[in-house]
């Protein structure tokens, strides 16, 4: 046997050797993953939009199902996935310890960061074949964040404290006149049937039509449906006659 021939089979047995090791290192590592709740975004037409305010807004939408809901379903689904992995490797034992001992007391720690947002922008894209030019769309990640149990639990009860009718920078911002948006209008006015809350005058095509702050801005009011209502002009004045 030559140097070369001794050399290329040392070299062919540590390249076995080093397979070897890594098939067996996979065979007992732990094959779960972590669990996630994860919720899309999509930020397309928005400038410069606050991410938080974003996940505030999805907690208010989805007010009727609880954080804590939220969890557990993604926890059950887990485990099912889990356990049913379990029943089916010849380690089952081993990996039962890895499941219980290991990876399912760290997610029920309420710091494990379980809920994933991420935001995205729809991005048009365009291909040409046969001349042809059509449009296709993709979806560009901008930004991920990460919360915990703990941290969206927090967040549920600063939102639970103002009924979950705004998001927290709203509620808090100074220029509360700049959140009357259209929508916000339109919303009060097919609400209060475009009556007037004070006099009962209808006012179906909006002339004299006003929306009131119940408590005004200057003495702590916000622009939260809980706190408009429709007035017409002549109320509306009268109201603000007496507050002086």
């Amino acid at each position: 046997m030559t140097t070369t021939d001794l050399m290329l089979y040392t070299f062919i047995g540590v390249i076995l050797l080093t397979v070897l090791i890594i098939i067996i290192v996979k065979f007992f590592e732990n094959p779960f993953e972590y669990p996630e709740v994860l919720t899309r975004i999509n930020l397309s037409g928005r400038r410069r939009p606050s991410y938080i305010d974003c996940i505030d807004q999805w907690i208010i939408d989805d007010s009727d199902t609880s954080i804590m809901d939220e969890y557990n379903y993604a926890l059950d689904k887990w485990d099912e996935k889990c356990e049913a992995r379990i029943k089916k490797t010849i380690l089952w034992k081993k990996r039962k310890i890895q499941f219980y001992q290991n990876m399912r007391n760290e997610v029920l720690d309420y710091n494990y960061h379980m809920f994933v947002f991420e935001f995205f922008r729809r991005q048009t894209r365009y291909q040409q074949e046969n001349y042809n030019r059509t449009a296709y769309y993709v979806n560009h990640v901008e930004k991920t964040i990460t919360k915990s149990l703990q941290e969206m639990l927090d967040i549920e009860e600063e939102l639970s404290e103002i009924d979950f009718e705004t998001t927290r920078e709203k509620y808090h911002a100074k220029n509360q006149r700049r959140l009357m948006t259209k929508e916000l209008r339109r919303s009060i006015m097919e609400r209060d049937n475009y009556t007037c809350q004070i006099c009962g005058k209808y006012m179906p095509d909006e002339v004299g039509l006003h929306i009131d702050h119940i408590i005004p801005i200057k003495k702590g009011g916000k622009s939260v449906e809980s706190n408009l209502q429709v007035l017409c002009d002549k109320c509306n004045l009268s109201k603000g006659t007496s507050r002086q």
